[in-house]
């Protein structure tokens, strides 16, 4: 998998307003699943929030709008107002041939929303 910095105020990301929490993978019965704890981040210890985005994409000379969700560490619930553009601090994309589809699948992390509360604590 390849991992790439993304400047965000190069792809501009619009929020839906939709934000959940990122639960930890369990395996039960030798299935995995989300179970009922908040996963962390590994080197903040933040809890992990799945912040849902659009974007704007072009693949083979074809425009298209994509919808992803950006996993951010913070301390509470982030408030993303609904179609309003949203920046991250420390955006960043993981890139990987999914081989079930043999199409190229996105996840898409960030440190901070930019300008919240917990990027002006981490500045300090």
């Amino acid at each position: 998998m390849a991992t790439f910095a993304v400047d965000s105020s190069k792809q501009q990301m619009i929020g839906t307003g939709v934000v959940e929490p990122v639960m930890e993978w369990v395996e039960v019965d030798g299935k995995r699943r989300p179970g009922d704890n908040q996963a962390r981040h590994e080197d903040t210890g933040m809890p992990l929030w799945a912040v849902e985005c659009v974007y704007r994409s072009e693949e083979w000379g074809r425009a298209s709008t994509l919808s992803e969700k950006v996993t951010v560490g913070a301390m509470s619930k982030p408030s993303v107002q609904p179609f309003r553009p949203v920046s991250f601090d420390g955006l960043s994309v993981s890139v990987r041939v999914d081989r079930r589809t043999n199409s190229i699948a996105c996840s898409w992390s960030a440190e901070s929303i930019a300008g919240s509360e917990d990027a002006k604590k981490a500045a300090a």
